[in-house]
């Protein structure tokens, strides 16, 4: 597709997200301030710190993915990378916040295929483990909805082994992108059990963020929240016409989770737990601006491409 017409697609798509959430809001206003009045201030801090724990994961996998090209950032200068640039996801186009990063890194000394792989290797990571997380929720608490999804009827015992034989191939998948393309790294890739440790954790905080917003806690789907969540954030990254995921991430939270509350509460949530998202990433992006990591290296000249060297 023409990279103009998916702009264009992209910012009509917000447009209508926005337009018709606000439409929504406004004609059910009643229901929507009881639902947002029940959230206390204290379920609202607790689903922020999750959030943060969560992202603090993923500022971890950005660093692993350009430890491997021989970029050594501590840890508080790359999410200070991250931070800086997080936001820009949202602005139609959907690659501002790579677009940023990339800049960041050619500054710091990383060629445009070391700055590829990284992206790369960073993204196959994050999405692999969403993937496999989501599909364990809906292979153990709603097999019913997946099975309307296929038009199949798959039993317990059937669930239970195409789980491990996703985490199987999951775990293989790791193994062999790490082989194939620490080839080309400077340094080795980290262990597969390291990323696959970070990347089940990021999930499980992300997931306890939505969790904690809802007053009855209920206990008996605390997994379908952690992978509900995670699949609801795979669709929405997969989904390159919505900036962010917004509206189609909102979306599969209402389908997913519509066996533990009413379309409207869901609905509600999700678009508190967008928004508390966004507070994270600003959050975030203040620790960028403080630290500013980005400056110095911003104002120099962006070195030339040079061939990645191997070990």
């Amino acid at each position: 597709m023409n990279n103009k017409v998916l702009n264009i697609i992209k910012w009509v798509w917000l447009v209508a997200v926005l337009a018709g959430a606000g439409f929504y809001f406004f004609q059910n206003q009643e229901t929507v301030l009881a639902l947002i009045r029940q959230l206390s201030a204290l379920r609202i801090g607790a689903s922020l710190f999750l959030l943060l724990v969560a992202k603090l994961f993923i500022v971890l996998l950005v660093q692993f993915s350009v430890e491997a090209e021989g970029l050594a950032l501590n840890f508080w200068e790359t999410l200070g990378i991250y931070g800086s640039t997080a936001l820009g996801k949202y602005i139609p186009g959907g690659v501002w916040h790579f677009v940023g990063r990339f800049a960041v890194y050619r500054a710091k000394g990383l060629n445009s295929k070391q700055t590829l792989r990284a992206f790369i290797l960073e993204n196959i990571w994050m999405l692999s483990a969403a993937l496999v997380v989501g599909l364990a929720a809906l292979l153990f608490y709603r097999l019913d909805l997946l099975n309307a999804w296929l038009g199949i009827n798959l039993s317990t015992g059937i669930a239970i082994g195409l789980f491990i034989l996703a985490l199987c191939l999951w775990i293989a998948g790791l193994i062999l992108v790490r082989g194939f393309i620490g080839r080309q790294t400077q340094m080795s890739i980290r262990p597969v059990w390291q990323v696959a440790l970070a990347g089940i954790l990021l999930w499980i905080f992300a997931g306890l963020s939505f969790f904690v917003m809802f007053e009855a806690f209920p206990l008996q789907e605390f997994g379908l929240f952690i992978g509900g969540y995670a699949i609801s954030w795979a669709v929405g990254y997969l989904a390159v016409f919505a900036p962010g995921g917004v509206g189609i991430r909102e979306t599969m939270l209402v389908l997913v989770f519509a066996s533990i509350g009413s379309a409207a509460q869901i609905s509600v949530y999700a678009a508190m737990n967008r928004i508390i998202w966004v507070a994270a990433e600003l959050l975030f992006g203040l620790a960028g601006y403080l630290q500013n990591p980005a400056k110095p290296g911003l104002s120099e000249e962006a070195p030339p491409d040079r061939p990645a060297q191997t070990q």
